[in-house]
């Protein structure tokens, strides 16, 4: 029996890495503020940073040093009895704007890669859009039958270009009230409110 499909973001929502995220770009760019760093992630991250670090030399430096650097984050309290649960009734995913082999060393650091079926970061495209149109093709899944767990404006509005539900958590990088004004699915402050609220949008 086809399963459907619970996507999770990777920063702010399993892993504590907001921190890490913001402090290597602000090595890259000293005059940078949390404010417009965090306002990256109201779109597509790619299209929104600095135009003179969009570059892919200025983004393989950035990845090399946040898969050095990522392990020494830690996870988000909870969140692996909740990815354990939802594997026993859902196929996982990550789809990240994170490099996949930070995110592979993370999990497995972790023990919780093998309750993924794929992760599919910056490496595999910039655009999360066509990381949902993949998972949709490969999968052979409708979008309703899909959401993504994420704490950014710009997953929820990527999400809804293609259909994909989502479930927006309140302990990443945009507050509840940004959150709400994309109209999230769901929001969830705790991820023990998560399952259930994967359950009742996925009903």
């Amino acid at each position: 029996m086809r399963k459907e499909i619970v996507i999770f973001d990777f920063d702010g929502v399993i892993v504590n890495s907001l921190e890490l995220g913001y402090s290597i770009n602000k090595e890259m760019m000293p005059d940078l503020k949390y404010e417009e760093w965090a306002g990256w992630f109201e779109g597509n991250l790619y299209k929104n940073i600095r135009k003179e670090h969009a570059n892919d030399k200025s983004q393989n430096d950035f990845h090399q040093q946040y898969s050095a650097r990522v392990n020494n984050c830690l996870l988000v309290e909870g969140i692996t009895e909740t990815i354990k649960e939802l594997s026993r009734r859902f196929d996982l995913i990550i789809i990240s704007s994170s490099t996949s082999i930070g995110i592979r060393n993370f999990l497995e650091k972790h023990n919780l890669i093998s309750y993924f079926k794929e992760i599919l970061g910056a490496d595999i495209h910039r655009s999360k859009i066509e990381k949902f149109k993949m998972v949709l093709l490969k999968y052979n899944i409708k979008p309703e039958e899909t959401l993504i767990i994420t704490d950014s404006v710009g997953d929820i509005k990527e999400a809804k270009n293609v259909g994909v539900k989502t479930v927006a958590v309140t302990w990443g990088i945009h507050d509840i009230k940004k959150l709400k004004n994309e109209e999230p699915d769901s929001i969830v402050k705790r991820p023990s409110e998560v399952v259930g609220s994967v359950f009742k949008v996925l009903s």
